[in-house]
């Protein structure tokens, strides 16, 4: 899903997800093969994180393009436990920052810098649990802005779980927002393989933007 969660892998665990993403807009579609995303236990409360990918851009007209998508490094901290306060909630700063300058040319990645504070606060009411997310979000170029966004998740049966979310992201006057529904589905393969899957449309976006259905496939490892 868009919207993150507080959870941590844990002391010396590994939670890894490979995946297939992509956004399909009028005449283009920009696909993430493969979408990394790397996250290790520094304790029970820490994580640090390490996202790119190969980003590939095909135009109508026009040949595909690839190169290296932007990449994120981020650290999570969760200050707060259910087991003690009630619900969990972390902050996850986090940079996202372009190896290639190439594929800003290239449109496979934005322009600049960015850097993001989120929260995450998540509440478990029997078998289902309610995540939220908000925080600012800066960059070099152009607006800052603020995101946003829900997620509510039921498990259906002892391995699987299936997920709802509304997530948003706009400018700090909450103008020019874009807003994107989604549902996704988690199922557990075995003891340290998981598959994760989600699809979603953009419902709102700024006036000269198009609106995307966007979706993602692939497996969590977890050890």
């Amino acid at each position: 899903m868009i919207t993150d969660d507080p959870g941590t892998p844990g002391n010396g665990h590994w939670e890894n997800n490979f995946a297939i993403a992509f956004e399909h807009r009028p005449n283009e579609w920009l696909i993430d093969a493969p979408a990394i995303d790397l996250n290790y236990g520094w304790g029970e409360h820490i994580q640090l994180t390490l996202q790119t990918s190969l980003a590939i851009l095909k135009r109508s007209e026009h040949g595909a393009v690839a190169g290296i998508g932007g990449t994120e490094a981020a650290v999570k901290w969760r200050f707060l436990d259910e087991e003690h306060s009630g619900f969990d909630m972390s902050m996850f700063p986090r940079i996202i920052f372009n190896v290639a300058q190439s594929s800003v040319r290239r449109g496979l990645s934005d322009a600049g810098t960015r850097f993001q504070i989120p929260f995450q606060l998540a509440k478990k009411f029997g078998p289902l649990g309610l995540d939220c997310e908000f925080g600012p979000l800066g960059s070099t170029v152009g607006r800052s802005e603020f995101l946003y966004g829900v997620v509510g998740g039921v498990e259906v049966s002892r391995k699987t779980s299936i997920m709802a979310e509304v997530q948003a992201t706009s400018r700090m006057n909450f103008d020019q927002q874009t807003i994107t529904l989604n549902v996704g589905w988690r199922h557990k393969i075995s003891e340290h393989c998981i598959w994760i899957a989600s699809l979603g449309h953009e419902v709102r976006s700024p006036p000269d933007d198009q609106l995307a259905l966007i979706g993602y496939c692939g497996v969590q490892v977890v050890y």
